[in-house]
């Protein structure tokens, strides 16, 4: 707990005395872009004092009066760009970048302006500028014949093919830059070199030779006493370990990384930590933790404008969150869709031929296209669904009719039984029990079969004939026989139209139309329905 304690003590000091040197460099700039051109020498003076007392990486110059302000300002604004760059501010850092540039066309620092250039766009994830200013660096590294130099610039490529997810493309140039590399003896450079080679074998799924390339990288670190890059390198390890499902080490590992990130003020770090973390909590079910860490990890990359490691960071968070708040989830997802359709334009907005290939976005791509695909089978699924029951309830319709129609001839023939045979239209028989659904549905025969040849029989008039109501008539009918009275009255006429065929030599036309099918077509269906057989092959 003691341990602890000072830890968190110890960070938030540095963070503090972090916070208290980027206000004294942002004021002092701010003095330089408000000054007088004849104060401006020594505004430049001061600014590169405060940058200096960050990093003594930057050099203390004092600039007399009287020098002319593009000496001064290729400088301030190269030096910034820097500084904006590792403070994590790259939309800044490509300002002050561009405003270098054109100030060292053709000097000694042009090729490192380039190469900001490219870094920063790269972290903003537009690949299509960053390959370009890569490109360009490239051309003038390549003219020195300096193998330290040319092994960055192809370690910064590398890096750009990543981003735009192509990993194997990626491999070509970190091999390259591996074996320029070893022309030199800078360790440094190899280490990071060996972190993008770790990172891009990582991509590719084969998380052993990532393994390999890391722990080359981490001993560097450890060797030069570079604990601040030791951090970085050992967050790339743990993302390795998540990929090798070894969740529980990746945790232990990334934990104390955290605050030592914060101290260090390395914020891209930090976030990419926080995204690591998260994913080996949220791959050992702990969905809670991991939905903190990922919303950590995506506030930090969208305040720097890493939209490529916040799209990541966003769809961790979508998946946490759906296990405990769906509805939240929902609007992380709805903001990866925006996100992924920006990168998806920024990478596919210029032709990037010149690097032997697009840089098109192809994870995008491909998500796309699974996104497609499932649309599809969905739409499929569906149809084959709606299919399915369509035919259940065709069938089901289909066999209460049968069923219908079968009680229905029991009834009619149970009636009939005792029909006078020779009569040319037999009158149907007297029935075989005296009840009174009997005597009704007989009654209703007769009407029915008194009806002239070819009228249209009306349920109105047979309900008058039989002193009752419409609904009376169709209620009784429904109660005995099971059907509507329209129904029964259609097979009673069907009856006499089948024996009608059989003792006659009239057409099936005009035998359908003399008991009220007009249509010969529909008297055929309806025959068919009734009789399983069409009114021709009865013949």
């Amino acid at each position: 707990m003691k341990l602890r304690l000072l830890t968190a003590i110890a960070v938030i000091f540095a963070i503090f005395n972090a916070v208290a040197d980027d206000a004294a460099v942002q004021k002092a700039l701010a003095n330089f872009e408000q000054a007088a051109p004849a104060a401006r020498p020594a505004a430049a003076t001061r600014l590169l004092a405060e940058l200096h007392a960050v990093d003594d990486a930057y050099p203390l110059i004092t600039f007399k009066a009287g020098t002319p302000a593009p000496e001064i300002e290729k400088e301030i604004w190269l030096d910034m760009a820097d500084y904006c760059y590792n403070t994590n501010r790259y939309d800044r850092c490509v300002t002050y970048a561009l405003r270098a540039l054109p100030l060292w066309k053709g000097g000694e620092f042009e090729s490192d302006c380039l190469n900001l250039l490219a870094m920063a766009y790269f972290r903003l994830s537009d690949y299509t500028k960053a390959a370009r200013y890569a490109l360009q660096c490239y051309d003038i590294d390549a003219r020195t014949g300096d193998p330290d130099i040319m092994s960055s610039t192809l370690n910064t490529i590398a890096g750009i093919y990543l981003g735009a997810n192509q990993p194997q493309k990626a491999e070509e140039y970190i091999l390259k830059a591996i074996d320029l590399n070893k022309q030199t003896p800078n360790r440094a450079r190899q280490a990071v070199i060996e972190g993008m080679a770790s990172e891009i074998y990582h991509a590719m799924v084969n998380d052993d030779e990532a393994l390999r390339h890391i722990d080359i990288a981490c001993d560097i670190e450890r060797s030069l006493g570079r604990d601040d890059k030791l951090a970085v390198r050992l967050v790339q390890r743990a993302s390795i370990l998540n990929g090798l499902h070894r969740y529980a080490e990746a945790e232990q590992l990334l934990r104390p990384l955290i605050p030592q990130l914060q101290a260090a003020g390395d914020l891209h770090s930090l976030a990419i930590a926080y995204n690591k973390l998260g994913m080996a909590l949220f791959s050992q079910q702990r969905h809670a933790e991991a939905v903190t860490c990922f919303r950590q990890a995506a506030t930090l990359f969208m305040r720097m404008g890493d939209l490529g490691n916040e799209l990541h960071a966003r769809r961790g968070l979508y998946e946490s969150l759906w296990y405990s708040n769906p509805d939240s989830a929902k609007l992380e997802l709805d903001r990866f869709d925006l996100l992924k359709d920006s990168l998806y334009s920024t990478a596919t907005a210029a032709n990037l031929a010149r690097f032997d290939a697009e840089m098109n976005n192809d994870w995008l791509r491909q998500e796309n296209t699974r996104q497609q695909a499932h649309k599809r089978a969905i739409i499929i699924i569906s149809i084959i669904a709606a299919l399915v029951i369509a035919a259940v309830v065709w069938w089901l319709m289909r066999r209460r009719s049968h069923l219908r129609e079968a009680a229905l001839q029991a009834i009619i023939d149970r009636l009939q039984a005792d029909t006078d045979t020779e009569a040319a239209t037999p009158a149907p028989a007297e029935p075989t029990t005296d009840d009174a659904d009997s005597r009704f549905l007989r009654s209703l025969i007769d009407i029915v079969k008194r009806q002239p040849e070819g009228a249209n029989i009306s349920i109105e008039e047979i309900a008058a004939t039989m002193c009752v109501t419409r609904g009376q008539l169709n209620r009784r009918v429904k109660a005995i026989a099971g059907v509507t009275t329209q129904q029964y009255v259609t097979r009673i006429r069907l009856e006499q139209a089948r024996e009608l065929l059989a003792h006659s030599s009239l057409t099936v036309a005009e035998v359908g139309a003399r008991f009220g099918f007009d249509d010969p077509s529909s008297f055929s269906r309806a025959f068919r329905r009734a009789f399983g057989q069409s009114p021709s092959s009865l013949r």
